[in-house]
Order: structure tokens, then sequence, then C-alpha cells
């Protein structure tokens, strides 16, 4: 539609400079309207109104306070406001991060977030050399990264179950309901969860007994010969004496949590007087949720219908060392392996100890 009474033409892309800044000011000093204003520097009405807004500053003249537009102030707040402005695709231009990144996922299986906070914990990248996480999932999305939202380590929804706690059919030992309440916290290093992974539900198959560090989300795999009772306390025996013989250690493992499967029936035989053993209650996974979490990652190395005596050494090794030098939000994006050394140098000298555990 045509409008005969337009008398401005359009420049779009094209902000005020000083010069007219100035001209506004004169013209406001001298009493003319807007209009007038606008229809002479080609301006729309609003770019004017705009500019007066947000150049106006408080003037007192004859003892009143009145807004008075000063060129020099409406130069300074633009300044101000475009010094953020950049054009937000910098895909080509950061070139290196972007490549850094998509090793990261497609190689060694971190999420994206893991890898911008990496890069921002070491210093890796200077500030205009990177983009944010959001804005890296803005280009995944776009088709602009070499990979798909498929070659992230975990996409889902979850839904959120309501709590439905069942009357014990079984008792193996202390519920975690005696379980100190600071626990909760992971402010205190030393507490531990198990479980057990298996590739084939054969009594023959070994079995891997896990445990994780609540505070370091340290994981340890074990292999066990079987999933019996008496094969899954041995193995854990095992594990525990490989530190316990130096007093300075005996805060590595103050208590471990486990779930109500029969084979953790006699753990609770190696409680002593430093040590506490729990029981989460049934059907309730998310009291021991970071270890579940973790079996969920090594199952990426040992899929189900895969027996474990079949998983090499080699295969189990590299599967914990992903876990443990996985950069974590929660931890400031220290590996686990950081945060349990530096709680470890804390209670003994790294020299002089050897652990069986595998990091």
């Amino acid at each position: 539609m045509d409008y005969n009474n337009h008398n401005t033409t359009l420049r779009t892309n094209k902000h005020l400079n000083l010069e007219e800044r100035f001209y506004i000011e004169k013209r406001l000093l001298a009493g003319d309207s807007i209009t007038s204003i606008a229809s002479d520097l080609g301006r729309s009405r609003t770019t004017i109104y705009n500019e007066i807004k947000r150049g106006s500053v408080v003037q007192i003249k004859q003892n009143k306070a009145g807004l008075t537009y000063l060129a020099d102030t409406g130069q300074t707040v633009y300044k101000r406001n475009r010094q953020g402005s950049f054009n937000t695709l910098r895909a080509g231009f950061i070139e290196p991060f972007l490549s850094w990144v998509e090793e990261k996922v497609r190689q060694d299986k971190w999420s994206i977030d893991a890898a911008v906070g990496f890069t921002r914990y070491r210093n890796m990248f200077v500030r205009n050399e990177m983009v944010c996480t959001k804005t890296l999932y803005n280009y995944l999305h776009r088709g602009i990264l070499a990979f798909t939202p498929m070659d992230l380590p975990l996409i889902l929804r979850r839904s959120i179950k309501k709590s439905n706690l069942r009357k014990y059919k079984r008792k193996l030992g202390k519920s975690i309901d005696l379980r100190d309440k600071n626990i909760l916290t992971r402010k205190e290093f030393g507490h531990w969860e198990i479980d057990t992974v298996r590739g084939i539900k054969d009594k023959a198959d070994e079995v891997i007994v896990s445990l994780l560090e609540r505070k370091s989300r340290l994981y340890v795999a074990l292999r066990c010969p079987s999933a019996k009772a008496a094969d899954v306390k041995n193995t854990l025996a095992d594990w525990l004496g490989s530190f316990s013989k130096n007093s300075s250690l005996a805060a590595l493992c103050k208590t471990i949590t486990s779930d109500n499967g029969q084979e953790f029936a006699k753990i609770s035989e190696l409680e002593h007087n430093g040590l506490d053993i729990f029981f989460a209650h049934p059907y309730s996974a998310w009291e021991r949720g970071s270890n579940e979490r973790h079996n969920g990652l090594i199952s990426r190395f040992i899929p189900k219908g895969v027996p474990v005596k079949t998983i090499t050494e080699g295969t189990l090794k590299r599967a914990i060392y992903r876990c443990n030098n996985l950069p974590r939000k929660l931890l400031g994006y220290k590996t686990p392996q950081e945060v349990f050394l530096e709680e470890v140098r804390q209670l003994v000298d790294l020299q002089t100890v050897q652990f069986d555990i595998a990091i």
C-alpha cells in the first residue's frame, strides 16, 4: 500500500552518529517538534523519541529539575550498549574450539557441557575463541557441528515417579534409615555405594562389583568369580584389605550402602569399628543413584548379553579410566580422579602407599 503523505526515507541498519545527535540537541533547544526533526534527518519519529529517552539527563535550571537531552550522553549510552553486540554465529571464527569439542563428544563420549566447562577450568581458550554450552546446542540443532544429537552420551526424558516404600521382605543388615543424615550432603569423604553389573544371567559367569565414592564420584570396578554372596563378600574384603593395612587410610571407607540383592547377603560380616554397612529400601534405586548412573556408563563397554568373562582387562581398565577422567559440572569441572586424589593427599603421602584401585 502506498501512502501519499509519506515524508521519510527508510534507512535500515544505520545508527545515529554524533553529528546527528548534536543536530537533535540544537533543534530541541530551539523548541522544534519531534516530527520536524525526524523529517529533516530522514528518520522515523520512533528513532528520535528513543534517542531522546536514552540521552536525557536531569538538570537543574532556576531551582527546578528537568530532563534535558545531551548529545554526549546519548553517544556514551550508545557505545556502552554496543559493547556486547556481535554476530552470534561465530562458528567460522572458533574452528579450533569446535574441533576440540567434536573430538571429545565423538571419541571420548563427553557431554557438550563437560567439554565447555573443562576448557574454561583449564583456560584452554580465550573468551572470544569459544562459545557457551547453550550456543553449542543451538549449533547442534542447526547442523553446524560434526555430530548429531544421537551421538551425545544420554538423550532421554526422565519421568519422576512417586516413592512407594515397601515393607522389607528380607533383612540383610542395618537400614539406610540409620545412616547419618549428613552423608546425604556429600560433603564428607569416605562414603561408598556398591552394586553389581552382569553381562548375562548365568551362574557360571563372572560379575563386576562396582563401588562409587559419593563425594568425589570415583568409580571402582572389581571382577568377581560369580554373583554368589560368598564370592561378593570375598571380593569386597580383598579390596578393603588393599588399603586397610595403613592406618592413615582408614578414612577412605567409612560406610558402604548396598541394595537388598541376595548377592550382598554376607557383606555385613565385614563391618568393623571403622566401617558401617547399610542397605537401601527395596525398589529404591535413587538412594544409590550415583552408582546406578555409573553402571550405565560402564555398560557402554560391557553391554547386556555379553559374558563378563569375555571382557578383557584392557577394556575394563579403559572403561574405568573414561568414568574417572570425565569432567563433571558438579565438581567444578574437575574429574573424579582429581577430587579423589586431593582428598587422599590430606590423609597420607601418595608416594608411600599403593592402592589396589583402578583409577
